[in-house]
């Protein structure tokens, strides 16, 4: 939970209580601001742990954005486990045979290891995996995954990464957008 400080607020209070709508505008318009910040910090640190696009992380996640009549925001990362192809797998591509010892496969940038017993296969919808087969028989296969983008945003460091920056943003963007207003140019 982000909050703009106590001082903050009262300074806005009294540079801008004279102007009919100035302050919730003010403080929506940094709101909004420091929550596209923060998703663009989570963007970058979960790449920085994890092996994965940034593209992969971007298309999950969802901003609430404030307005003046509810001033909140509201980030959301959703979505389910990653399928394995998301992350670093060696070999890289689909093999005639399997690969003797397992694929390698590499999650977080700290790690990564051989998963026995496993292959890169394509399924008839283009889908790439890699599975292992259950048993001595040709079916059936299950698919192997890694975690989703919810449970990467939830991991301490980025989440306490994320927190730091929307704070010292939305303190910086409401001096800023209290200027703005003051010079006259956000009417």
């Amino acid at each position: 939970m982000i909050e703009i400080t106590e001082n903050k607020m009262k300074l806005a209070q009294q540079l801008l209580g004279h102007i009919p709508g100035a302050l919730p505008k003010a403080l929506s318009n940094a709101i909004n601001r420091a929550a596209e910040g923060a998703r663009t910090d989570i963007v970058r640190q979960v790449r920085e742990e994890y092996v994965i696009t940034a593209g992969r992380v971007r298309e999950t996640i969802d901003i609430r954005r404030a307005n003046k009549m509810d001033l909140s925001a509201s980030i959301v990362a959703r979505g389910r486990p990653r399928a394995l192809s998301y992350f670093k797998l060696r070999p890289g591509r689909v093999t005639k045979k399997r690969p003797s010892e397992g694929v390698h496969a590499q999650v977080k940038r700290s790690g990564g290891g051989v998963i026995p017993k496993t292959f890169i296969a394509k399924l008839a919808s283009g889908h790439v995996g890699v599975f292992r087969r259950e048993g001595n028989k040709r079916f059936p296969i299950t698919q192997h995954y890694g975690p989703s983008v919810a449970q990467m945003v939830g991991n301490p460091s980025v989440s306490r990464y994320v927190e730091a920056g929307a704070i010292r943003r939305v303190n910086d963007r409401l001096d800023h957008e209290i200027n703005r207003i003051l010079r006259g140019v956000g009417k």
